[in-house]
Formats: structure tokens, C-alpha cells, sequence
């Protein structure tokens, strides 16, 4: 029986978890604080050519410009004049043009959101490309007879000369008549957005994607959903007018709303479920585990045997931990949504039969995953190489943010060694000319380690070099392994405002910072 539950009782999230008896098979959040902008259309301005990467920089109305390849830009937008192969991109594009974008690829951490012109515009059973002139296409998803049998069915279909279009996994076994209507709702939502854009200046937002439960019923109710429940009536109330005027009388008679006292994920046992998406380590049943590491563009699966000994071989224990691990990697791949170059390092096995068994689980796992994926063979040290499409940010996003101690390592460097590391840099800060005073402001813990072991070292130093005073301070809200060193120019017009860097680019309160010195 397969479930799809709404948790939106809280104003600052909501969660929509789909459950296949009683197993968490997909889960979908969404600040409602801090929303994600993947697909909304915005008018834009081109501010910066790089020809060196064949792409152009827009201000779409956000703090980072989006980026925007020329391979994504439409040929509506060139000049008309210009023959343009092997020609430079200042030659094609005139500078500060106004041009419609939709987000592709969300802002991931120090880079820009990856924009495109060519619009898409999802439905229920079809996807709509405005500028994406001629073109019909399949979901990959359909193959053999009933890929023959949507192909005729395109034909019949009435659509702009200048539109292309898609017709999803849900549109299988759909009337002529329902896949006409879905197709005209988004060519009527088009001819309005066309007709906003003309009217406003840019940078400006034109088109905002539906919410997460808009998208969530749009996605899912195909697949055969048999029971919906709602633990906010007023989200219910919305759900039900919404499904009525589209005239989905078959969707309400599966809404639900949950009244029971226990909080509605609690109740169907899926919290502890959830908690595991977010862990870097996961145990496995046989007693082996995988390790999840994700950089900015490559993500790294560890496979470990630990304390799977029920085997009888080294070769058998590492089969059976490979096989029972990918299910687990491709189970988490899908549910934390991530993309980009995956790479999975399995256990050693020496049997190329082993391999092949391997290859084609994984084969048959990439199925069920709605995401496009490519894979390579498993390589002679043991590495599986996988790209992934990101269907929508990762999870983490939303909950965690980089370590402020540790800047995402993971460690960070005991108060004796980053003493002396502070030490090392002041020695090199003092060597330089031209200033009087030099402030270094601490974490706390480390404040008491200078007072006790090396007060009379910078006494040394400020009697070595006459004209210099060191100053020490701390803050409880300055943590291993950041610090803070300025060196106060002996010039005025040098001198450098502390106050202002550190409330600036630290957001480090001086009032606070300098109330105690040591």
C-alpha cells in the first residue's frame, strides 16, 4: 500500500513523505523561511561576457549573477545579422539584452545559479519547451509497445509551430483529450508570462514555481497513491478546492485529514527513518557499513566490511557486503537527491562473476530511480563511477549549514599546536615595517594557554622590537580554528578601521570583543 503523507502543522517546514508499506521510499522538504527558486522564470540582464568559458553572466535580481552557457541560450536571442559558427560570444549577444531565464541548477554554496532560456514548463502528464521549436519527445521511462502507441498519439496533438513538449511517465495510457487539455493550461500560462515580461523592467521575477505540495500531487498521484493524509486542515481545505476546479473528483475521495494526537510522522514510526538520511555513517544488517562524503561537485561512497564475519571467505564476506551495501548507496542516493560524479568504492573481489552479478543489481536499481543516470563498469581497483542528475537541492541544505569550527573538514587542530600556529604568524606579522600595534583577537580557550605558557615569549617580543605593542583578546564566540590578527599602521591615512572589518566581513561585534582583555 503506498501512502503519501503531509506534515505541514509547522509554519517553517513542510515535509511530504511517500511510504511503500510502511518503508520510506521518497521525502521532500521544504523551508518555508528560506524557499528554493528551481524553475521560476525570472527577466534578466546580461552584465558580463566570459569568452573563455563561451558564456554569459545575468543579473536576474538575486545577490550572485546567474550562469548562462551559450549552449542554453536560445537562437531568439542572437543577433540575426551575425553568422554564427566559431564566432565569439560578444559578436552573438549584445550586452545588457533583457532575456527570460529559468533556473536550472540552484546556487551551491560559493557558485551561481545555472540558468537556461529554454523554458520548461511541467504538467501532470506533460512537460511544455516554448522555445524549443519542433520538438516531441518521450519520457525514458516508456520503452517497447507502448512507446509505439504514444508516438501515434503525438501526431494528433494540436500545438505552436514554435513550442516543443514532452509527454511524462504519468501521461501513459492518458486520452488524446486529457493530454490536449494539460498541454493548452501551460501554452495559456506561457502567452501570460510572455505578456508580464513585456511589461516590467529587469531584473525581475516573472514566474514563481508552484509549492511543494503543488509539485508533490503533480509528481506523484500517478503512481498509484492510495491514501493521501493531511495533518493541517486549512492545507486540506486549499487541496480540496483545488482538485475540484481542476475536476479530479477520483484524487479527493483518497485526502484525508489526520487528527490523532501523536504527530503524524511519529505515528507511522518514519522519524528514525529520516534521521538516517542526514548520517555519514550507515550500519548495515550484516554488520558492514558506508561512509557518504559529498564535496562541492563529487561525491565519495565508502564500503566497509567492519564487523561483517559471518562469511566463510574473504571473498564471500566481500561479495555478499557489495550486494547488500548498493541497494542501501542507491535506497540513499535517491532519497538525499544527489547528483553530480558519484564515486563508489566496493570491497575488493577477486571473481569477475561477482562483478557482473554486481553490475547488473545496479543495473536494475537504476531503474527505479526517476532521475537520469549514467554508470561505468566497475573498475580494476574496485571503483564505480556515477553521474546523476539533481532533481532538487539536497536535503542537508535545507537542515545543516558548513561547520563554522571545523569549515566542513570534519576536524580541527588541538589548542596547543593552533597556539603556536598563532605564534608562528605574529612572528612574521612583527617582521614587517611601518605599523606601532598589532591586536590579535583569540577563542576563549586558547586565551588561557597564552596567559599561562606564552605571556613572557610576547613580552620578549615586544622588547626585542622597542616600538610594537601585542595586544590579546578574546571572544567566547571565536572557536578553533579561526583568529583574528591587524597591525595598526604607524601612517593615519594607512590606518586601518578594526571596528568595520570585523562587524563587515567576520559579523563580529567590537563592543562585545573588547570588554575583556587579558
Amino acid at each position: 500500500m503506498k501512502r503519501m503523507l503531509i506534515n505541514s502543522i509547522k509554519k517553517e517546514e513542510t515535509r511530504i513523505a511517500i511510504l511503500e508499506n510502511k518503508k520510506l521510499c521518497d521525502l521532500k522538504i521544504e523551508n518555508n523561511i528560506n524557499k528554493k527558486n528551481k524553475f521560476n522564470i525570472y527577466k534578466g540582464k546580461i552584465i558580463k561576457f566570459e569568452n573563455s568559458l563561451d558564456a554569459v553572466f545575468v543579473d536576474y535580481g538575486v545577490k550572485k549573477n546567474g550562469f548562462l552557457p551559450l549552449k542554453e541560450i536560445s537562437d531568439e536571442y542572437f543577433n540575426k545579422e551575425k553568422n554564427y559558427k566559431n564566432i565569439s560570444i560578444k559578436c552573438l549577444i549584445k550586452k545588457k539584452l533583457e532575456l527570460l531565464v529559468q533556473i536550472n541548477k540552484e546556487e551551491i554554496e560559493t557558485k551561481g545559479a545555472f540558468l537556461t532560456t529554454y523554458i520548461s514548463l511541467p504538467s501532470t502528464y506533460t512537460i511544455l519547451m516554448p522555445y524549443n521549436f519542433n520538438k516531441e519527445g518521450i519520457s525514458r521511462k516508456i520503452t517497447g509497445d507502448n512507446r509505439k502507441e504514444i508516438k501515434s498519439l503525438i501526431k494528433t496533438l494540436k500545438i505552436p509551430n514554435n513550442m516543443g513538449f514532452i509527454i511524462r511517465t504519468a501521461g501513459l495510457g492518458k486520452s488524446i483529450k486529457t493530454l490536449q487539455k494539460d498541454i493548452n493550461i501551460k501554452i495559456k500560462l506561457w502567452n501570460k508570462i510572455k505578456k508580464i515580461s513585456k511589461n516590467i523592467s529587469s531584473p525581475m521575477l516573472v514566474h514563481k514555481e508552484s509549492d511543494i505540495i503543488v509539485r508533490s500531487f503533480r509528481d506523484y498521484l500517478h503512481k498509484d497513491v492510495d491514501e493521501i493524509i493531511i495533518d493541517n486542515p486549512n492545507v486540506l481545505n486549499v487541496l480540496n478546492k483545488h482538485f475540484y476546479n481542476l475536476g479530479k473528483l477520483s484524487i479527493l475521495k483518497k485526502i484525508k485529514l489526520y487528527k490523532k494526537k501523536i504527530p503524524l510522522f511519529s505515528f507511522y514510526k518514519i522519524e528514525s527513518q529520516i534521521s538516517s538520511i542526514f548520517k555519514r555513517k550507515i550500519q548495515l544488517n550484516s554488520g558492514g557499513s558506508i561512509t557518504i562524503d559529498c564535496t562541492e561537485a563529487l561525491i565519495a561512497i565508502d564500503i566497509n566490511s567492519f564487523k561483517s564475519n559471518k562469511y566463510k571467505s574473504i571473498e564471500e564476506t566481500a561479495f555478499n557486503t557489495n550486494m547488500e551495501a548498493i541497494d542501501e548507496i542507491f535506497y540513499q542516493i535517491k532519497i538525499r537527491d544527489l547528483g553530480g560524479l558519484i564515486v563508489i568504492d566496493f570491497i575488493d573481489m577477486e571473481f569477475n562473476e561477482n562483478k557482473k552479478i554486481l553490475e547488473n543489481r545496479i543495473k536494475k536499481l537504476i531503474k527505479k530511480d526517476t532521475a537520469k543516470i549514467e554508470i561505468s563498469k566497475i573498475s580494476k581497483f574496485g571503483l564505480l563511477e556515477i553521474s546523476r542528475q539533481r532533481l532538487s537541492s539536497k536535503l542537508k541544505e535545507y537542515n545543516y549549514k558548513i561547520c563554522s569550527n571545523c569549515n566542513g573538514s570534519g576536524i580541527i587542530i588541538n589548542n596547543e599546536d593552533f597556539s603556536l600556529s598563532i605564534l608562528r604568524i605574529l612572528e612574521e606579522e612583527v617582521s614587517k615595517k611601518d605599523f606601532y600595534k598589532i591586536y590579535i583577537i583569540v577563542p576563549y580557550k586558547i586565551s588561557y594557554y597564552f596567559v599561562k605558557k606564552k605571556i613572557n615569549y610576547i613580552k620578549k617580543i615586544e622588547k626585542r622590537e622597542k616600538n610594537i605593542k601585542i595586544i590579546i583578546f578574546f571572544n567566547k564566540k571565536v572557536f578553533i580554528p579561526n583568529f583574528f590578527i591587524f597591525r595598526i599602521c604607524k601612517n593615519k591615512k594607512k590606518q586601518i578601521n578594526i571596528k568595520k572589518i570585523l562587524k563587515n566581513n567576520y559579523k563580529i561585534n567590537i563592543k562585545k570583543l573588547f570588554l575583556q582583555k587579558l
